[in-house]
């Protein structure tokens, strides 16, 4: 099941910035929500390849869901209900 975090700036220059909302399985990072509308999810998955991209050092890369949503509440709510489909459908990445 995804969990979320958000962790909100401090600081004296805490105005420049946008809150992160973080997403995660059992307690590991896996994907973030984008803070400024359109809200939009990325997730961390497992590369087919290591040469599928410029990296081969790196065995994950980010995809970037095509839906997007109007809040971050909505995002949240569409990962809870479609958790099932989104495990079957990627290898989602979890770093150790």
């Amino acid at each position: 099941m995804f969990t979320f975090k958000t962790d909100k700036p401090t600081g004296p220059y805490r105005s420049f910035y946008d809150p992160t909302h973080t997403i995660k399985i059992k307690k590991v990072e896996v994907g973030s929500i984008h803070h400024q509308p359109p809200h939009r999810v990325r997730l961390m998955v497992t590369k087919t390849s290591p040469n599928e991209d410029e990296n081969p050092n790196c065995h994950w890369k980010w995809i970037t869901l095509r839906k997007e949503f109007a809040s971050v509440e909505e995002a949240k709510d569409f990962l809870r209900k479609h958790f099932h489909a989104i495990m079957g459908q990627y290898n989602i990445w979890m770093s150790d």
